[in-house]
């Protein structure tokens, strides 16, 4: 869909250089926030109507969250959704912390705010909730307006008053999102660089401290490209700028990457693991590409970072390469921007133009063959814009002088391309200067940031220095063709016999041409309704016209429809307690395939299971009572079978007593079979005089029961509050009577419940988060019975779904229970009491 090869038409401005006094966005003083922020929250990855919300804190508690709302009629809004949070520990500057994130899936495009939490203390205080739009609906023809920056996370003791300005313009600059050239924070991307909002210091707090980042960051979200400083800075599986910048929503929408990897070893380098960082999103009519182009300065090999870069990201056949030629080919229309940290073109003496980037056949060649109006790069601590020098290039722009040490141009001549350039020298407190531009007379006039502003086909890239005034501004008319995007089709099969199909173009205004089934193209508009179709296959192409081009790959929306129902399930069975009632079933087939089945309990319908599942699970029975069941097949299509034959089901009497429970009012652990690390106390219980506490940072805690027999069907339940706990701790597990392990609950380190199956080694974890310091019940429930075994899970006397399911448990019994964990290397601090185990619900 879209345009292949563009004609462009460069309309170059008048130089505009506007002095006066800089509107300084207010960072926020402090006294309003609560004193465990460390990081002010900002955003980053905003994909769609998805977006990531980051902050930092002390380690005074374990749990995070964000509220969100949605802003209503006059501004109001009021954050009341709640998402848990993400926490990884750093360490800034020797001060240990929490780095936070929080993915927000949000209902529709829109206005939202939001506030940050740790535990239940609303971190922002006083201050008002950060207010953010979603990011510009793909395909809208909305004008908008992004901000690029490089090279600009730097301070020396006293701070820089150039690197505030620049983020105070961006705060009030309308906009939509920034994206950055890489080199986020001098000099080595270090948590201690990036900082906080408490310390400072020379190379401290360069990026949030309270004038920095903080300023624009809480409604501007962030996507970040690496650079050469802080290429080889990680944090555990990621690197630090991948933690800190997380834009895993656009790597997976994209195919991109956003991981940490080993390299090995172009041009004689040493084996390293490194960031791989690239992606790709959209926002309006336009395509994003943030690539990766830098290498680790420290491990040359027989190459430059140049040529280790090129052999590592962009050599035919590397990853990046391969996925950015892809991507390209399949998004030809719509315009294109490109950022990454090397320059193409360069007149710095120091970091001079990365020639392996250039030419037909590299990085220069696929952005141009395919499209890309306009590149953005850093590096060299300076400004220039460079046009194209040969036939199948496009215009380029350094933007390195975010805030970082600048640097001169032209030590050694400037070239044909550069047509505006400037630099300072900080040694000779002098500026220098390249094509049209004048001379600086201050290191202000070359710190800048570029903010630029998409209106259809129409570009306009406008660089800001420091206080404000606008320089080299520059227009640009693309010839773009538009792109026919298909907003709603079909689903295919179906079994219906009418049609819509809702479509529009990238650029407005636009006419369309529609074709059915082969048929000639005739003109049509949004939505093309259908009707009395046959039985069989049917395809709509859709073109847009616009511009006075054509889309060359024109948007089809293809279905199937199938009126034929699938043949009745067979083979229904049931395996019966007193509280509920496993099903399964023999698969039904269909030419369409299978959409799921739904289950008849009396003739009702009680549930409706998808896709492939052969099994339900039917926790709503009485004891004592005869119920009767049927299954239906629905196709692809959403066509019904007939009912499966009935089966007759009558559920035995009601509950046993447990068969084995201990309080630990003995005030010993003499009722448990094996025991290891827990010791009986009396200061936190649950009921009674006592309880089991384990209180380790080596792990191993535990309390094993042997049963008086086998079970085939098994509940075991503990009470526990867990008061501290920095990595997952395990609760409750049932076990065979040789100690293998079948089944286990356990609290990861974010509170979150899950339960892990040895049996499939299969593991599923809860959204449901349980509080520490507080008293909670588990309780576990296992049906031993092959491929139709079945996991069940209660928290607090709430059956959990997300853990309760059919599964494969194999057919050994249960032989023993057991408390705690044997797994060694953690830490945690967990009280145990009332335990049970039964042969049916233990507990309510």
């Amino acid at each position: 869909m879209g345009s292949g090869h563009r004609t462009l038409r460069a309309v170059v401005c008048t130089f505009l250089l506007t002095a006066g006094l800089v509107a300084v966005a207010v960072a926020p003083t402090g006294a309003a926030n609560a004193t465990q922020l460390r990081r002010y929250p900002y955003l980053t990855d905003a994909v769609g109507t998805q977006i990531k919300v980051n902050w930092a804190t002390d380690q005074s508690a374990t749990t995070g969250s964000v509220k969100w709302g949605t802003v209503g009629t006059g501004g109001t809004c009021t954050a009341n959704t709640s998402v848990t949070a993400t926490r990884y520990p750093i360490t800034v500057n020797g001060v240990s912390e929490y780095q936070w994130v929080a993915q927000l899936s949000l209902p529709a495009a829109g206005s939202y705010c939001y506030r940050v939490y740790l535990g239940t203390t609303d971190l922002l205080g006083a201050d008002a909730s950060p207010v953010f739009k979603t990011q510009v609906p793909a395909g809208s023809p909305e004008t908008f307006s992004f901000a690029v920056l490089g090279d600009w996370g730097q301070v020396d003791a006293t701070g820089n008053p150039n690197l505030a300005n620049i983020m105070s313009l961006i705060s009030t600059s309308g906009a939509r999102f920034a994206i950055s050239v890489g080199d986020n924070a001098y000099q080595s991307g270090s948590q201690t660089n990036y900082g906080d909002l408490q310390q400072t210091g020379a190379n401290i707090s360069a990026v949030f401290g309270r004038s920095f980042w903080t300023v624009p960051g809480d409604t501007i979200p962030m996507f970040a490209a690496s650079g050469n400083h802080g290429f080889t800075n990680a944090t555990g599986t990621r690197s630090t700028e991948q933690m800190i910048w997380p834009s895993d929503t656009a790597a997976a929408t994209s195919g991109g990457r956003y991981v940490k990897e080993t390299y090995c070893c172009v041009n004689g380098t040493a084996s390293a693991s490194y960031p791989s960082s690239w992606y790709a999103f959209d926002a309006g009519n336009a395509r994003f590409y943030v690539l990766q182009a830098d290498w680790a300065d420290g491990n040359v090999g027989t190459g430059t970072v140049y040529s280790d870069d090129y052999a590592a990201h962009w050599a035919p056949g590397t990853a990046q390469y391969q996925w950015l030629k892809s991507d390209l080919a399949a998004h030809p229309g719509g315009l294109k921007f490109a950022f990454f940290h090397y320059p193409m073109y360069s007149d710095q003496k120091a970091q001079s133009s990365d020639t392996f980037l250039q030419g037909p056949n590299s990085v220069e060649g696929l952005l141009a063959s395919n499209g890309v109006n306009l590149a953005f790069s850093g590096h060299a601590h300076l400004y220039q814009r460079n046009v194209p020098g040969t036939p199948g290039t496009f215009p380029n722009y350094i933007t390195g002088g975010g805030g970082a040490t600048l640097q001169p141009i032209a030590e050694v001549g400037c070239s044909a391309v550069d047509k505006y350039g400037i630099g300072w020298s900080p040694s000779k407190n002098i500026g220098s200067k390249c094509g049209a531009a004048p001379l600086p007379d201050s290191a202000a006039r070359v710190s800048h940031f570029i903010k630029v502003t998409v209106s259809g086909n129409t570009v306009t890239v406008t660089p800001t220095d420091s206080l404000g005034r606008t320089f080299d501004v520059q227009s640009y008319t693309f010839g773009v063709a538009p792109d026919t995007i298909i907003d709603s089709a079909p689903a295919s099969p179906t079994n219906a016999t009418t049609a819509s199909v809702a479509f529009h173009s990238s650029i407005t205004p636009a006419t369309f041409t529609c074709s059915v089934d082969g048929a000639a193209a005739s003109a049509c508009s949004s939505p093309l309704n259908l009707s009395g179709l046959a039985v069989g296959s049917h395809t709509v192409t859709v073109t847009a016209k616009a511009n006075g081009q054509t889309d060359p790959s024109p948007a089809a929306a293809k279905w199937t429809i199938d009126t034929t129902a699938p043949a009745p399930p067979s083979g229904l069975l049931a395996n019966a307690t007193s509280s509920s009632v496993t099903l399964s079933w023999g698969a039904a087939s269909d030419p369409s395939g299978i959409g799921g089945y739904d289950v008849l309990r009396d003739g009702t319908v009680i549930a409706s299971t998808q896709g492939n599942t052969t099994s339900y699970f039917d926790g709503t029975v009485a004891p004592s009572t005869t119920y009767q069941y049927q299954v239906v097949a629905r196709d692809g299509a959403g066509n019904p079978s007939p009912p499966s034959t009935a089966l007759t089901v009558n559920t035995p009497a009601g509950s046993a007593p447990p068969l084995f429970s201990d309080g630990f009012e003995s005030g010993s652990l003499s009722a448990w079979s094996i025991t290891g690390g827990l010791t009986v106390q009396s200061t936190t219980v649950h009921n009674g005089a006592f309880a089991a506490e384990g209180n380790t940072t080596v792990g191993a805690t535990y309390a094993k029961k042997v049963l008086p027999s086998t079970y085939t069907d098994s509940y075991s339940r503990v009470f526990f509050d867990l008061k501290t706990a920095s990595s997952q701790v395990n609760l409750l597990r049932h076990r065979t009577a040789a100690d293998g392990s079948l089944a286990y609950v356990f609290v990861t380190a974010s509170g979150q419940l899950g339960v892990r199956n040895d049996v499939a080694g299969t593991t599923t974890t809860s959204a449901l988060v349980l509080s520490l310091g507080s008293w909670h019940e588990v309780e576990l429930h296992t049906l031993i019975n092959g491929t139709s075994s079945a996991v069940e899970v209660w928290a607090d006397g709430a059956r959990v779904d997300a853990l309760s399911s059919t599964t494969n448990l194999g057919t050994t019994p249960v032989g023993k229970m057991q408390i705690g964990e044997v797994q060694s290397g953690r830490t945690y601090d967990v009280v145990f009491d009332d335990a049970a185990f039964g042969t049916s619900r233990v507990g309510p």
